[in-house]
């Protein structure tokens, strides 16, 4: 990841030329030169490693079905090639690498890495959530499965409103009465889910669902002891993408997800 970093996407940080951005399903949806030659280095490394399905994110704009195989292979990887497009085709260091490898269904591994930074996030079931700078030092990030639980009113997050429903928007807006902050999207999840993992924010909350950009940080932050759950309490799984989702640390979650249906009812 950052080998591909350093050759297809930094040397394009705040170079792109004129034809390098281009626009997908709308004006703010963007892809650029480095989103798609990131993709098609990481893709064969990927199988390389372990030769499974690899789900990517421009891959899956030819074609559309590709997701489908987190649902029904054993294994497969999800790539981001550079989550937060926008930010990067606007300068701005808040961009990132994400890698994921999705088991039966469920998020295994997750990899996030800050190009600008050097800062790569890991985690998986069987391996404890950690940060490994350009250095290539290691530190643990503490878990939080054991600390106290503090009322909603304490609690900051993050909820992307920007997709979700209009009826279900106007309701959530009500949350700032609930809790202590709502503060906007970095409009980057990879940089989100940094915000948890070293306590900035305490839940964030995602309308759209997709797998690229959400399988890495969900193994991340579970690692770490936070849940990740949809509204009715089922985990989130990247193969059995499309609802709404929330992360938080497992014993405030139940009374987030309360406040937030309470809010939402029907509109959900």
């Amino acid at each position: 990841m950052r080998d591909v970093a350093d050759r297809e996407i930094r040397p394009r940080f705040r170079a792109l030329k004129d034809g390098d951005i281009t626009a997908k399903s709308g004006p703010n949806d963007l892809v650029t030169v480095a989103d798609v030659e990131a993709e098609r280095v990481l893709t064969p490394l990927l199988a390389a490693i372990e030769d499974i399905p690899v789900v990517g994110e421009e891959a899956t704009e030819q074609d559309p079905t590709l997701p489908e195989v987190l649902g029904t292979a054993q294994a497969a990887w999800t790539v981001d090639p550079v989550d937060g497009t926008w930010n990067f085709a606007h300068g701005s260091v808040e961009y990132a690498v994400m890698v994921a490898r999705v088991q039966d269904g469920a998020a295994q591994a997750g990899w996030i890495l800050h190009p600008e930074t050097g800062d790569l996030l890991h985690g998986a079931t069987d391996a404890p959530a950690t940060v490994r700078t350009a250095a290539g030092d290691v530190r643990a990030v503490a878990s939080v499965a054991d600390a106290p639980a503090r009322p909603l009113s304490q609690l900051r997050g993050m909820m992307t409103l920007t997709f979700a429903p209009g009826p279900v928007a106007e309701c959530l807006a009500g949350m700032t009465e609930d809790v202590a902050e709502i503060t906007p999207p970095r409009m980057c999840a990879g940089w989100d889910y940094w915000d948890v993992l070293s306590g900035h924010l305490d839940f964030v909350m995602y309308f759209r669902a997709k797998p690229w950009d959400h399988a890495p940080g969900a193994a991340i932050l579970r690692a770490a002891g936070f849940a990740v759950r949809h509204l009715d309490g089922a985990e989130y799984r990247p193969g059995d993408p499309g609802r709404p989702f929330l992360a938080a640390r497992a014993q405030e979650w139940d009374a987030l997800a309360e406040a937030i249906r309470a809010r939402a009812g029907d509109a959900l």
